[in-house]
């Protein structure tokens, strides 16, 4: 399978880091009915994979998502901000998390905030294929900077990573293979993006699209 043959309205992704400091966007994924969020796990280990593969200075990781994970209800930010410290042992000054948003659109601006806030270079934004062309288009709307690189195995493949974290890489290549929707899962999200699309065609400001999140996610934060 090759990215192009699956995101075919966007670019090749820009890996090239800038000099000064950036930050690396995971966005959300909402659980839904999935016993494990692999879609959120697997772009964890994409934005940590290309953390460690960051010349310095190393760039922030933002998650600004505001869903719920498990039957605990325990705030995605929480597990986010927990797996980059404790499982990738990304220190915490590199970690921003806020609770702000519940679709992508409002993902996007939370992020535009704080890229002016912390006088970012550029942003990356991690997603999955099938999200990455909604998420570039919003990107382009706002005029930032940005890049959306799928969390996809072919990316890991063009990056450089440290020599010593060899089985670091392996583990968050097998976490990035297991994140991939099956057919019947990406015909859906891919029919539903489409939806999306549309409706921020017939509203660019976005507030059926903020509609629709609170109705589909009340129980977010």
């Amino acid at each position: 399978m090759s990215i192009s043959d699956n995101k075919p309205t966007t670019d090749t992704p820009d890996l090239e880091w800038p000099s000064q400091p950036s930050g690396i966007l995971i966005m959300g994924k909402r659980q839904g009915t999935k016993k494990e969020n692999k879609q959120l796990w697997g772009r964890i280990a994409m934005a940590a994979a290309l953390w460690y593969s960051a010349p310095q200075p190393k760039p922030y990781l933002i998650f600004v998502a505001s869903d719920i994970h498990g039957p605990h209800r325990t705030p995605d930010a929480q597990i986010v901000k927990s797996a980059l410290i404790e499982k990738y042992t990304i220190p915490a000054d590199f970690i921003i998390v806020r609770q702000k948003s519940n679709c992508t659109l409002m993902e996007v601006r939370a992020a535009r905030a704080l890229y002016r806030a912390f006088s970012l270079a550029k942003l990356f934004a991690v997603t999955h294929l099938y999200h990455a062309p909604r998420t570039q288009r919003y990107f382009n709307e706002i005029n930032l900077d940005a890049s959306v690189i799928p969390a996809h195995g072919e990316i890991l493949d063009e990056i450089i990573f440290p020599e010593q974290a060899e089985d670091l890489l392996r583990e968050l290549r097998y976490i990035i293979d297991g994140s991939q929707p099956s057919l019947l899962d990406r015909t859906r999200e891919q029919l539903i993006e489409l939806i999306l699309s549309w409706a921020h065609t017939l509203d660019p400001r976005g507030r059926l699209e903020r509609r629709l999140a609170r109705l589909l996610r009340p129980g977010t934060y």
